[in-house]
């Protein structure tokens, strides 16, 4: 117990050292300092036991009320002491600071630290260079400002003091108070103080020894921070098994501490076979196991079987987890990829092993004369609703004694016991396996990888040699040890994923891999010992959630492991080939992006035409809800997903950057292989991937949802900032406003350009998030200090790297260091992420960040450069060579770039290619505590589709529209068939109806009203029935000005379309603009009667508005006297000059024109300032508009 109770510490000079500071109403009435004493520890906490300290079941409490101004403090004294400091003393504690439940993310009870009194009348808060390991100074207004101390949870601190105070006397032990404002109250909780020697554990012998897979397991549904499993596991294997301290829940097997038992002790219930749940995916095809010292016949009872255990007996690496409960019983596990060894040491002269499962849906066949047992699984998905039967077999080493089912717990078909005799052999050796074919292929794969004599610690070592063998590509200098685990930690959840989805039916010198193929029509019934579903042939992939793990997992691969690559997305094309499909999330599937950017890369052994015909599938056809985008029969030709669609905004633009990745797949194949049909499709989806432009409301500067009739939703709550509980924006639209990293200049454009897309980021990083009582995001946003941002949505990590195109990678460099410095803490008490870590997509960020470099524009060669996070990073390339990366500098102060080089070369440029990268040689950053202009020019930018020379333009970009209208007459066209034929069902922009035409080739000539818009391509788009119809194979396309004298523009033969409701896309070489536009279809595919499904003619609308903006400009400059009369004038002239021929369908002599103009303003002689930026704004106009009418 504390020596003093609610007294305030006294300086050797007599001082007080309280002020401002007083208890809270009940808590004491005389006294004048912070309230503290000994409880039971916070009644509520995030991810932890109630009522209870960090250990054990009390806590010191603190509490208090500022009645004083903004800096009121008080010191209050706990403990005499008398501890000399040696160079290797060490503080540490737990603290949970308590926030109110209307302000959950309040932090005015964070502003708490322990300090120490010494002989000599100094304190430990005196002393400036004392910091804690997350290089925070030990005072309590430092640790609150710092944002390290997380309200409603517990938060660890550590503090190498004797760096600072060795040769020092600790007379008091001190828990000081500073308030952030006046009239609040706090409260919070200390717990688990020590002082004494720095652990002296022997070093790690490899780098599989300093992961800690148990990092991230300490969340709730209410916060998370990584909402992990700890899988034990080898890279990308069948399947995982896990401690599980509940279970009995299908989506977090272990969470860290908050199922402790009476005393505060952790319990496990099981060990569980599993496929790694999280709250966002729950488990499957499950199979559990518990030991148990029962005497007699133990009962099915979760709670009952759960044996408690101290942190200090449980190791929990990759390749090896194991424990010692109080009771005496050790339970270890070493994985393979498709079966696993479990080791279980009993004190009692029986011992039990209990089988279980999550729920009833399964089947156990025991076998103890042949000290086995087998069965199958058909847990489902408790979120996804995914099931498919999973068959395992165990092997034991000793006889059974003693084997029955266990009922009472509505699992009996699941449940049951086998008892061993271990009066003389204390262990029980079980080796497991697993199949999704059969009960025998299970046994196959027992065998190909455990079987025979070998022991446990060989399947122990060949699995770290598996880990190793992924952590020896990148080795780091100038981290401490926590910061090597988080590293190591981190590759270890990057390599989990994807899955293997296939087996071994053959040897390991002839194998023959085969899969069952689950999303196939079933060829039969599955029984007990065998699938119903077809086993085909090949080594399928599974469980990757791409649009997670396409930002940061598979670009990793692709740098880190790119044979392994290829050969991953070998896997998902072969299983998609064979008629499954990729995995849909709820903002997209992804895969379009992570395999082109990967192929683009240079990922070697993958087929680039099986590849392209996969993703062009996925892209260019409406699969009925079999494919992965929604509304494929309605978005392509509307531009946007409606709000019929939930997280309509999230889907718009995640397809926009898959269409650019998909559409630079197109452009890169066609270098390689010309004559194809890649310079159409690059085109066309390079021109999707700006129809993120057709949901920006600039009525509120931001993304928002449209109705299927175009409107801007009404919904306030969907497009205030400070809401995250839209149906059309998940987490919410402040998150999205960045969501376009593959055009970042044309976004800056829409905030008013580069300046302003600085400033908009430089707002949602302060903006302070609301409703972080209701909203678990908003905690988490709240807990991160960095404004609205959250780390945990696929458009997360990118947000901060946008601000390179802004032209001030500076703001990037702080933003990332601090988000590495607080997103990142506590793993080692089972925090570690802030935020979910789905798909090891943080895990990916943080190797990246560290690194200094980012996959800002997946689709491209480019990586974004920030800054290292260390002052060493090497990076062993699969091709031999190292890629060094050099920060000799870098610290939380030194944190931004001054100068790069590679090789010595200097680097200017905010980007580098892979290639340059993947070839190896030193990558060299000078850092300085200020920011520099380096990266800062426009010539420096990353690439973007929007060309940087219109910087600031409302004008451009513009997405390119159907000029059609969407109907056969409308205010902008007419259009009819030579046949007479209705042509409304193909420009109706939905592909489930067709028109039908009476003649096999009928003549669909479109007139234009208003304006001759000059059209850059057309498509064609398959009708949903070819039984019945025919597509269309040959035709031509003319334009013409009057009707009758046509110019051919575009001819087709012999072409086809590959699925139903196909869109293809067909560019225009003529430059010219028409009045007339005739389609002439000379051939169909069969005898049925030809049909269209969608038929556009892409171009920009409202061009001739465009040189009325330009002129608006021209006028206000002139009316402001920025601009002289002859100037104004001679603009004028040039501007009406391009105006006028665009009118006339001259299209090159407009351009002509206006490259003129851009002259002329280049020539002006302006002053400074804002003249010189009334310069830059006319020119971006004219590029704009340049652009427009340019291919």
């Amino acid at each position: 117990m504390p020596a003093w109770t609610n007294t305030a510490e006294t300086d050797k000079n007599g001082k007080v050292l309280s002020s401002g500071i007083v208890a809270l109403d009940g808590d004491g009435k005389n006294v004048k300092t912070m309230y503290t004493s000994v409880g039971t520890g916070p009644a509520e906490l995030y991810a932890s036991s109630d009522n209870g300290g960090w250990t054990g079941t009390h806590a010191l409490t603190y509490s208090g009320k500022v009645t004083g101004k903004k800096g009121s403090f008080a010191f209050n004294k706990l403990y005499k002491l008398n501890i000399p400091v040696k160079s290797d003393t060490q503080l540490s504690y737990f603290v949970a600071p308590v926030a109110p439940k209307s302000d959950p993310a309040s932090a005015v009870s964070s502003y708490v630290s322990i300090d120490l009194a010494f002989s000599d009348g100094t304190y430990l808060h005196q002393i400036s260079r004392a910091m804690d390991r997350d290089g925070i100074r030990m005072t309590p207004s430092a640790q609150g400002q710092s944002g390290t101390l997380i309200a409603n949870q517990w938060n660890q601190k550590i503090a190498d003091i004797g760096k600072v105070a060795a040769g020092k006397t600790i007379t008091r032990l001190l828990i000081a108070y500073s308030a952030p404002k006046s009239g609040v109250t706090f409260q919070g909780a200390v717990d688990d103080i020590r002082i004494g020697s720095a652990s002296e554990n022997a070093p790690p012998s490899s780098p599989a020894d300093e992961v800690n897979i148990l990092r991230g397991t300490a969340s709730s549904p209410d916060f998370s921070r990584g909402n992990t499993v700890p899988a034990v596991a080898v890279p990308n294997s069948f399947a995982f098994w896990s401690p599980a301290i509940d279970s009995s829940s299908p989506d977090h097997l272990y969470p860290y501490s908050e199922n402790n038992d009476l005393q505060n002790l952790p319990e496990i219930q099981s060990f569980s076979l599993s496929h790694s749940p999280n709250f966002q995916s729950g488990d499957r095809q499950s199979f559990q196991v518990m030991p148990s010292d029962f005497t007699g016949t133990p009962g099915a009872s979760r709670l009952n079987r759960g044996l408690a255990f101290q942190r200090s007996n449980e190791t929990a690496k990759p390749y090896d987890y194991s424990v010692t409960f109080l009771n005496g019983i050790k339970a270890e596990m070493a994985p393979a990829s498709h079966s696993a060894i479990l080791r279980f040491t009993f004190k009692g002269s029986t011992g039990n092993l209990i089988f279980d499962n999550l729920d009833n849906q399964g089947g156990l066949t025991l076998s103890p004369d042949q000290k086995s047992i087998q069965g199958y699984s058909d847990v489902k998905d408790s979120t996804t609703g995914n099931t498919d039967r999973l068959f395992f077999y165990a092997s034991f080493d000793q006889p059974v004694i003693d084997a029955s089912r266990l009922y009472g717990q509505g699992r009996g078909r699941v449940t049951a016991f086998y008892k061993f005799d271990t009066s003389i052999n204390k262990t029980v050796t079980m080796r497991a396996a697993y199949s999704l074919i059969s009960i025998d292929q299970a046994k196959t794969n027992l065998n190909l990888e455990i079987g025979g004599n070998m022991s446990f610690e060989q399947v122990e070592q060949n699995a770290k040699n598996a880990w190793n063998n992924v952590f020896g590509k990148v080795s780091v200098q100038g981290a401490d040890s926590g910061q090597r685990t988080t590293l190591y930690s981190s590759l270890y959840r990057l390599f989990l994923y994807p899955n293997a989805g296939f087996e071994n039916a053959g040897t390991d010198q002839n194998p023959d891999y085969r899969y069952a193929d689950l999303s196939a029509h079933p060829a039969g019934k599955n029984t007990a010992e065998k699938t119903g579903a077809p086993v085909k042939e090949g080594q399928i992939y599974v469980n990757s959630n791409f649009a997670y793990s396409a930002q940061t997992v598979w670009p990793a691969y692709v740098l880190l492991e790119p044979q392994l690559a290829g050969q991953l997305i070998n896997g998902f094309l072969q299983y998609e080939n064979n008629g499954g499909t990729f995995p849909q999330s709820s903002s997209g599937s992804f895969a379009d992006m992570a395999f082109s950017d990967a192929y683009i890369k240079g990922v070697p052994g993958v087929n680039p035409d099986l590849l392209y015909q996969t993703l062009l599938k996925d892209a260019s056809s409406d699969g009925s809800g079999v494919q992965n985008r929604p509304q494929q029969n309605i978005a392509p030709f509307v531009g946007y997903t409606n709000t019929d669609q939930k997280q309509s905004i999230n889907w718009t633009l995640s397809d926009s950057m898959n269409d650019f990745a998909f559409g630079s797949l197109a452009s890169f194949l066609s270098k390689e292989y010309p004559g194809q049909s890649y310079p159409d499709d690059s085109a066309y989806y390079l021109s999707r991937a700006q129809n993120y432009l057709n949901i920006f409301d600039r009525g509120t500067g931001f993304f928002n949802g449209r109705t299927a009739g175009g409107q801007w939703q009404k919904n306030k709550s969907a497009t205030d900032p400070g809401s995250w509980a839209s149906d059309q924006a998940d987490p919410n639209i402040w998150n999205l406003a960045f969501d376009v990293p593959q055009d970042g200049q044309g976004l800056a454009n829409l905030y008013g350009g580069r300046n302003g897309l600085s400033n908009k980021l430089d707002q949602f990083f302060s903006t302070i998030p609301a409703a972080a009582e209701k909203y678990p995001a908003a905690r988490e946003a709240a807990a991160g200090h960095s404004g609205m941002f959250t780390l945990d949505s696929p458009s997360s990590p990118s947000i901060p790297y946008m601000y390179t195109f802004a032209g001030v990678p500076w703001k990037t460099q702080d933003k990332v260091r601090n988000i590495m410095n607080h997103f990142y803490s506590g793993g080692s008490i089972g925090q570690g992420y802030l935020g979910d870590d789905t798909r090891a997509m943080l895990s990916g960020f943080y190797f990246f960040s560290a690194a200094g470099f980012y996959p800002l524009q997946k689709g491209t060669s480019d990586y974004a450069l920030g800054a290292p996070y260390f002052k060493q990073m090497t990076i062993h390339l699969d091709n031999g060579h190292d890629l060094v990366i050099n920060a000799p500098n870098v610290s939380n102060t030194n944190k931004y770039v001054q100068s790069v080089t590679f090789n010595g070369r200097p680097l200017s440029s905010a980007s580098i290619p892979h290639q340059l990268l993947a070839g190896g040689g030193t990558l060299s950053f000078q850092m300085g505590p200020r920011p520099s202009n380096w990266g800062t020019s426009g010539n420096d930018l990353p690439k973007s589709l929007t060309p940087l020379s219109t910087d600031g333009s409302s004008i451009y970009p513009m997405a390119l529209t159907d000029l059609t209208g969407g109907s056969a007459s409308n205010k902008q066209a007419d259009t009819s068939s030579s046949d007479n034929s209705s042509v409304d069902p193909m420009l109706d922009n939905q592909s489930d109806t067709a028109a039908i035409f009476l003649s096999a080739q009928p003549s669909i000539v479109t007139r234009f009203k208003t304006e001759n818009p000059r059209v850059k391509m057309y498509t064609l788009t398959s009708s949903v029935d070819n039984q019945a119809t025919s597509d269309p194979k040959s035709w031509s396309l003319f334009g013409s000005n009057d009707g009758s004298n046509w110019d051919l523009l575009d001819s087709r033969s012999n072409e086809t379309f590959g699925w139903r409701s196909m869109t293809r896309s067909f560019l225009i070489q003529n430059t010219n603009a028409y009045q007339f536009y005739k389609l002439q279809i000379t051939d169909k595919s069969g005898t049925s009667p030809l049909a269209i499904g969608e038929y556009q003619l892409l171009g920009y609308s409202g061009i001739g508005s465009s040189f009325d903006t330009m002129r608006q400009h021209l006028i206000s400059e002139f009316e402001s006297k920025n601009l002289s009369e002859p100037d104004t004038a001679a603009l004028s002239y040039a501007l009406n000059q391009a105006q006028t021929a665009y009118g006339q369908g001259k299209i090159l002599t407009a351009v002509y024109y206006l490259q003129n103009y851009v002259q002329q303003v280049n020539s002006l002689v302006l002053g400074t300032g804002m003249q010189q930026n009334v310069q830059k704004i006319l020119a971006a106009d004219a590029h704009a508009v340049v652009n427009l009418l340019s291919d």
